[in-house]
């Protein structure tokens, strides 16, 4: 049987070339019916029906978005809370960064732990016990009555929320063709942002109470996480690993799927692909341009712009609404880019907008001391629809595209917690800036990261289109395989 080996050691298969006889179990070697597949090749999903999942994919989608949707606003519960959790335990900010810090560190090391599960068995289910069943957790938030039980409660809660995203972004994989992801990854990740939002207006709503309201806050967000694993466990249908891909499509079943397992020995396979490690760098200075807008743009607003500080979050807001938009356009338009060149397509977009991210961002920090409220707002929403382009729209769709099916979960979990854990550092090194430098300076590190940034894609060019015809090649001997053990049994 090919094992994932066969997609490391394997060379790239020739672009139509003649005399280059591959031998068998080569992952070179294309099964008949198949052809000289190449980065032109279209890769579209041309029949969802071959699998039960495929019929009601965007049904799936809806799902899985509801879940994210939860778990985004679960994020920020504990920061737009603090104020009437502070009154009624007595905490101080301190206590806010150790609860913090604490939950990231756990959520950050539990993806990989979620990851490998989710490869490992199945990824519904999988999902249904991290954030349904976990989600109980969340409601014995609204419980503790003192610091130490808030601790630890929200420490275990944290955990949790590693769940939901490796196995969904290996069920997206499998539910949508290469050219298809882009607007899949997009519709959710606009969906975790409109979750941001509302969870903040929602929960800024329940603290109208100033007794009971953080406590009915996060009853509310747990029983929603619970609503969230049931509606997912009654509508995400499983689908075989590899069934959206290309050359396996009509071929692959559960039970043929059940040959290409994830083991302990096959992670390592994961580092040898150089995707990976360029995934790895780019996250480097991808998460600092959000860990500084996201922890000093309402600051920086009110100290440096003279925003008052009731309007100052209705500015970063509009940012976060615009983040909505561009994650669904970027990913429309990703795909239509690869589409038009698979090799380089997603690659040109994701520069476009981390080109925008650039000048756009410059301006914003340096050229708007003379823009009233509204105009500050109105550019703000606008600066973050061309901004947000790269992540779920591009990146995402590159790393599914390198991976083997089995491998995507933990893969994916790995690149999620190493940049949780440069957020938590970025977090870190940016306040020394700030206490340095003041908030004037610590902000101009945000179009400084993105040039940065954009450096790191070019390497793209060269190992994405490599990588990804060696995925296309160990796809096409997997068919040939099955279709092999096909031909034995009968």
């Amino acid at each position: 049987m090919a094992g994932p080996g066969h997609f490391v050691r394997g060379r790239l298969p020739s672009r139509g070339g003649a005399g280059d006889d591959p031998a068998p179990g080569d992952p070179g070697a294309l099964s008949e019916g198949t052809g000289g597949r190449s980065m032109d090749t279209d890769l579209s999903l041309a029949s969802p029906a071959q699998s039960r999942a495929a019929r009601g994919r965007w049904l799936t989608v809806a799902a899985l978005g509801f879940g994210h949707f939860v778990d985004q606003g679960e994020g920020q519960a504990m920061s737009t809370l603090f104020p009437a959790i502070r009154d009624a335990l007595g905490l101080s900010y301190s206590h806010l960064g150790v609860i913090a810090t604490i939950r990231l560190i756990l959520q950050t090391l539990s993806q990989p732990v979620w990851g490998y599960l989710a490869d490992r068995f199945n990824r519904k289910w999988v999902i249904v016990f991290g954030t349904g069943i976990w989600g109980l957790w969340t409601v014995a938030c609204g419980l503790v009555t003192n610091y130490w039980q808030l601790l630890w409660v929200r420490a275990i809660a944290g955990i949790g929320l590693g769940c939901l995203m490796p196995p969904t972004f290996s069920l997206i994989s499998d539910l949508f063709g290469p050219r298809e992801r882009g607007r899949a990854m997009g519709v959710l990740g606009g969906v975790g942002y409109l979750g941001i939002v509302l969870s903040v207006l929602g929960l800024g709503f329940l603290l109208r109470d100033p007794v009971m309201g953080w406590r009915y806050g996060f009853i509310s967000l747990g029983l929603a996480s619970v609503l969230s694993g049931v509606v997912i466990a009654l509508v995400v249908k499983e689908p075989p690993r590899g069934a959206a891909e290309p050359e396996l499509q009509d071929a692959i079943t559960y039970e043929a799927a059940g040959r290409f397992v994830i083991r302990r020995e096959h992670l390592g396979l994961i580092f040898r692909i150089p995707t990976m490690w360029v995934i790895f760098v780019q996250g480097v200075f991808g998460v600092i341009p959000w860990v500084i807008m996201g922890t000093y743009f309402i600051t920086w607003l009110v100290d440096v712009r003279g925003i008052p500080q009731t309007q100052a979050p209705m500015v970063f807001a509009a940012i976060v609404v615009g983040q909505v938009v561009a994650n669904v356009v970027g990913g429309v338009v990703a795909d239509w880019a690869d589409r038009r060149s698979p090799a380089y397509g997603r690659i040109v977009v994701a520069q476009f907008s981390m080109f925008n991210g650039i000048w756009m961002t410059y301006v914003l920090f340096t050229r708007t001391g003379g823009l009233t409220f509204v105009q500050l707002t109105a550019f703000a929403f606008v600066v973050a629809c061309f901004i947000g382009w790269a992540g779920k729209g591009s990146r995402d769709p590159i790393l599914q595209g390198v991976l083997l099916p089995e491998l995507r979960s933990t893969a994916w979990a790995i690149a999620g917690a190493v940049e949780g854990s440069l957020s938590a550092l970025s977090a870190f090194w940016a306040g020394w800036l700030a206490d340095r430098l003041g908030l004037q300076a610590t902000l101009l590190a945000v179009p400084g990261s993105w040039v940065l940034l954009w450096l790191a894609w070019l390497s793209f060019y060269w190992v994405y289109p490599r990588d990804s015809l060696r995925l296309r090649a160990a796809m096409a001997a997997r068919r040939k395989e099955l279709e092999g053990a096909r031909a034995e049994a009968e």
